[in-house]
């Protein structure tokens, strides 16, 4: 009977650390309700792990600048579900973000839509249906 529980702990575990893992990789902490559109100069383009990051400076009515996070996927799923790679973006470029802002108030976007200067509209998730190019 003893030897059963260790099987059964680990049985457990195995099961769990999947809902563990989307958890952290959820949408609670945006309002998803709302999608909100920003325009502005990227100053980073941070591809890498655990999530890719989007920097950008947003020029204000006075003519200063705040500056925002766009949040997405990680590097991996970016590039195998949704082209994406490490140039895809350049500091001084003009994008227009569209996504989730996050509800403590933070500049931060999880992103569902980036539009460059040219027109070009990237989709940082897979399975969305839409031409990318």
């Amino acid at each position: 009977m003893s030897a059963k529980l260790p099987v059964f702990l680990v049985a457990v575990v195995a099961l769990l650390s999947p809902k563990l893992a989307f958890g952290h990789h959820g949408s609670a902490g945006y309002d998803t309700t709302k999608l909100v559109t920003i325009r502005g100069i990227v100053t980073d383009f941070h591809f890498g792990n655990p999530h890719v990051e989007i920097s950008l400076d947003v020029k204000k009515d006075d003519g200063s600048a705040e500056n925002w996070q766009g949040e997405l996927n990680s590097p991996n799923i970016l590039s195998r579900a949704a082209g994406w790679k490490r140039n895809t973006l350049k500091p001084g470029e003009e994008v227009i973000l569209v996504g989730y802002r996050a509800k403590n108030g933070l500049k931060i976007l999880r992103l569902e839509k980036v539009s460059l200067a040219d027109g070009t509209e990237l989709f940082p998730k897979s399975g969305n249906g839409v031409e990318r190019y």
